[in-house]
């Protein structure tokens, strides 16, 4: 009994930090006169899982590559729709994510599969799930790379704060996967993809912050994201690591 009531409490805590943190920042927001164009710049480097996995592959050789097309998550979109008070499904069904597999080969030849993936932050995954509502683009890799070089190439050439961070139009997955493939194979053809243009993501977003109380609240939910994953999830993430390798 004693345990429900701790974690009732616990439960209402978290919630009150969260709604005074999301109001707070609004009103910050609110008088920083923010707009759609511009640039959050939160992180600097990986975060802890993506080092680990960095640190034990990145020096593989990439032998294949695979562009992935997946539609906007129904989480996402209602979170969209929560954000600019509105149904903008149809304009998120206009959308997609893309992300980036690439099979590594390892010392002994085995082989293994990657996901490269950019939302707020770069993640690489070792444990996904490719489900039927994605598309798979084969890529031919004409330049060789190991997955470290790769990402080491592209942060040189874009730079660090367009590869580390994150923006809903000038800098998002399409633009950093984009980068990626250019390591890859710079004549891969991207004209049957429905890829939007930087100008025609603008529309949209547009559409969807149309008005003050939108952007800051857009902001503000972004803002809650980058520092849950930096300074919470990454935290966590490094003490289960440091813990795991001292067992």
């Amino acid at each position: 009994m004693h345990l429900y009531v701790v974690l009732a409490v616990l439960f209402i805590v978290i919630a009150l930090i969260f709604i005074f943190t999301v109001i707070g920042s609004y009103i910050f927001l609110f008088y920083c006169k923010k707009t759609i164009d511009e640039y959050n710049v939160f992180f600097h480097d990986y975060n802890c899982k993506t080092k680990a996995v960095m640190d034990k592959y990145g020096d593989f050789r990439i032998s294949k590559a695979y562009l992935i097309v997946a539609p906007i998550g129904k989480w996402k979109v209602f979170l969209m729709n929560i954000v600019t008070m509105q149904n903008c499904n149809h304009i998120m069904d206009e959308l997609m994510h893309v992300m980036l597999m690439v099979e590594i080969v390892m010392d002994n030849n085995q082989k293994k599969m990657l996901l490269i993936d950019k939302t707020t932050y770069i993640s690489i995954l070792t444990d996904f799930q490719i489900n039927n509502s994605y598309i798979i683009h084969k890529i031919k890799v004409k330049h060789e790379n190991t997955l470290r070089s790769l990402m080491n190439k592209t942060c040189e050439r874009i730079g660090k704060t367009r590869f580390f961070n994150w923006h809903i139009y000038k800098n998002n997955c399409q633009y950093f996967i984009k980068q990626l493939v250019l390591m890859i194979n710079d004549k891969f053809k991207y004209q049957n993809l429905n890829f939007r243009s930087k100008k025609k993501t603008k529309q949209y977003c547009n559409q969807l912050f149309y008005n003050k109380c939108a952007i800051n609240l857009y902001y503000s939910v972004v803002f809650i994201h980058n520092f849950f994953q930096r300074y919470i999830n990454n935290v966590h993430q490094h003490f289960v690591s440091k813990f795991t390798s001292m067992i």
